[in-house]
């Protein structure tokens, strides 16, 4: 196995461990689950009925109006990743959304065999999705569906995965509480290697509190019965302008090495703020992972 393969394989394994919790069997792929909305981070991976044109981690059935969304995530390593998206509203209480995510793990020297330069290559991951929703008449129900390509170059290996994603959600105006169940990562995959491709179902609630300025977000989220994780997050609103965002999972107890107390208590937890000035909203989060290592990310959301 050559040098820069080697490397490669390194920085994968890091990313794939802060991630994950188990041992994977198969060949896995992180780009396909990483957070891509800094509303996302600032709550810990919670959020899956929060609309935003850029998540990967979403309810296909959530809907937000027309906007376009731009973010910049770093990762630990010297991974990162940029993404954009605009969401539509159209006739006939239908809607849709388009993004493009792209996670870059760097550029590396390549060699063979005999340890001769073959030139420097990159590797990356490039997802383009694509969704559509509609309102069930006239019932407070939304159902939708979207569709994924993922494109992963890996040094001498290249990926081709197609994957679709569905949900609906119950919406309950009056009590201002939202119901969703949707299921991700229908997938399938031109490799002739086996391929782990992380299908899941997420059962997600969020209920915006009376008595407090509080949006408050819960999401369960199933590979198979022995793999739970419960995602919990909130949005808090300072003032019109101004939102503080919280949140954290339990895979603060799988991601825990005991390193000290602070990496213990804020592991696979994240924090952040969006600040809203007309059509414009900035947001910025950040996630701790359970080693201390933290990923940091910027957004922009213009109302078009």
């Amino acid at each position: 196995m050559s040098l820069s393969r080697i490397s490669i394989y390194l920085k994968l394994f890091c990313f794939i461990i802060s991630f994950s919790s188990g041992v994977f069997s198969k060949t896995s792929f992180p780009g396909m689950d990483i957070f891509t909305s800094s509303a996302n981070i600032g709550m810990g991976g919670a959020g899956y009925l929060k609309h935003s044109p850029l998540s990967s981690n979403i309810n296909p059935s959530i809907s937000g109006g027309k906007v376009f969304s731009a973010s910049i995530i770093k990762y630990p390593a010297g991974i990162a990743s940029q993404n954009i998206g605009i969401s539509f509203l159209f006739k006939n209480n239908t809607f849709g959304k388009f993004s493009i995510n792209n996670i870059s793990y760097g550029i590396f020297e390549g060699y063979n065999e005999n340890l001769i330069s073959t030139g420097k290559f990159s590797a990356s991951d490039t997802k383009i999705s694509a969704s559509y929703g509609k309102k069930i008449l006239r019932l407070p129900i939304k159902l939708g569906v979207q569709s994924s390509f993922y494109f992963s170059n890996y040094g001498d290996y290249t990926f081709n995965i197609l994957s679709f994603s569905t949900g609906l959600s119950f919406r309950a105006k009056e009590e201002k509480f939202i119901l969703g169940m949707s299921i991700h990562n229908l997938a399938t995959s031109s490799s002739d290697l086996v391929v782990d491709l992380h299908q899941r179902l997420v059962i997600s609630g969020s209920k915006k509190l009376k008595h407090l300025p509080l949006n408050f977000f819960l999401d369960l989220s199933s590979e198979n019965s022995s793999d739970l994780t419960l995602f919990l997050g909130g949005e808090f609103d300072i003032n019109k302008n101004f939102q503080f965002r919280l949140g954290s999972s339990n895979r603060k107890f799988n991601q825990n090495i005991k390193k000290d107390i602070f990496s213990s208590v804020s592991g696979a937890s994240g924090f952040g703020f969006g600040y809203k000035k007309k059509d414009i909203i900035i947001n910025y989060g950040i996630y701790v992972f359970g080693t201390g290592a933290l990923s940091q990310s910027m957004e922009i959301n213009i109302v078009i």
